[in-house]
């Protein structure tokens, strides 16, 4: 995940941390992104949702799904990334 993160151009490779394993470097990533995170609660097989959503307009922007909640708040950051809707990072 972390590999995909850097390649998506969320992700700062020299940074050691790994977004995936770690809730608050999962918040960080949003953080820098200056987008929002709201958490859906979990689906019928048990997995964390999350919507990442735009702070100014309130539009959802990616949603994500995962066994921990840090790798579905990466999941969420690359699917708005995918539909371009991120805004840029600050490296």
């Amino acid at each position: 995940m972390r590999e995909q993160l850097v390649q998506a151009g969320l992700w700062d490779a020299g940074n050691p941390n790994n977004p995936a394993r770690s809730v608050t470097a999962a918040r960080q990533l949003l953080n820098r992104l200056n987008v929002r995170l709201r958490y859906l609660g979990r689906d019928s097989a048990g997995r964390y949702q999350y919507l990442v959503y735009h702070p100014e307009t309130g539009e959802a922007i990616g949603t994500g799904l995962g066994e921990t909640p840090a790798v579905a708040i990466c999941r969420a950051a690359l699917a708005a990334r995918r539909d371009g809707q991120v805004l840029s990072a600050s490296h």
